[in-house]
């Protein structure tokens, strides 16, 4: 498998402004870069390795459509809710196609790296799998394998462990001020150092080890309180949210203590003395 060398950036938002000062650094020289708001077509890039679409999904298989590309190349798109479909222009052009997808949140005019976050890999062949997989180590993530058959699902995940965890603070923030009467950003300040340790634990341990709260404890009391006080509009979400901690909270969900664990065989092989006293008293 020959490494990616040289690469092509499309797109200037915060996910190509972050691969342009980051690929240098993990030993891909940038040898073309171009963004949408120039009004122009992307230039000729028979001459690079790999070319890295980081444009809105919706913009994916236009800019693809327009990219000048031939065998031994790599065309990858780096939108997570995407499969392969949208990469098709360049297939047929001879290029090998694939997506790597960070999984991590980028905001426009903050400078960000990839260090330490994940990434999801889809290849249309082994090859293209495994240069993206190299690429993703040498920008400091971890590859993770997807496919077009569970990507939806896959991105489904990924929505919830961002964006959802936004907006349920955000709920948890009006229900805050609500009780207290304090001001946004006074709530904000009150409720981050909770939710960032509870988060922390994650690090550490499974979610049934670092949940807490009154489902842990079987506190049915501190429920309906909770639900009484809670106006209709949250309701749902705390019911939703509250079914799922009752869930996490029981034995059968967390994970054995491993020198509870017994080997099958240890359980179920009869020892040879047993099998002597049941042949004496057999009929």
């Amino acid at each position: 498998m020959t490494p990616l060398r040289t690469a092509a950036v499309l797109g200037a938002g915060a996910v190509g402004s972050a691969l342009l000062d980051e690929l240098p650094h993990a030993g891909v020289k940038v040898l073309a870069a171009w963004a949408r708001s120039s009004g122009l077509a992307p230039p000729p890039l028979l001459d690079v390795d790999v070319v890295l679409i980081a444009v809105p999904d919706s913009a994916v298989a236009q800019v693809c459509a327009q990219v000048e590309v031939g065998p031994r190349q790599l065309v990858a798109h780096l939108a997570g809710a995407l499969g392969l479909a949208p990469l098709l222009a360049a297939r047929r052009k001879g290029a090998r196609i694939g997506s790597i997808h960070p999984l991590r949140a980028f905001v426009r005019g903050e400078r960000q790296d990839f260090h330490g976050a994940a990434a999801g890999i889809s290849g249309a062949d082994a090859t293209a799998r495994a240069q993206l997989a190299v690429l993703a180590r040498r920008l400091g993530m971890m590859p993770v394998q997807t496919s077009d058959r569970s990507r939806a699902l896959y991105h489904a995940a990924a929505v919830l462990a961002a964006g959802s965890q936004v907006a349920l603070f955000s709920e948890a923030v009006r229900a805050f001020r609500r009780a207290t009467g304090i001001s946004e950003p006074a709530a904000r300040s009150a409720l981050l150092p909770l939710a960032l340790g509870a988060l922390e634990k994650l690090r550490s341990r499974p979610a049934t080890d670092a949940l807490t709260g009154p489902a842990v404890r079987g506190d049915h009391q501190t429920i309906a309180a909770h639900r009484k006080a809670l106006p209709k509009s949250i309701l749902a979400l705390y019911d939703a949210l509250n079914s799922v901690m009752l869930r996490l909270s029981k034995p059968e969900a967390r994970s054995p203590k491993p020198e509870a664990a017994l080997r099958p065989e240890a359980r179920s092989r009869p020892s040879k003395d047993a099998g002597r006293q049941r042949s004496r008293h057999r009929p």
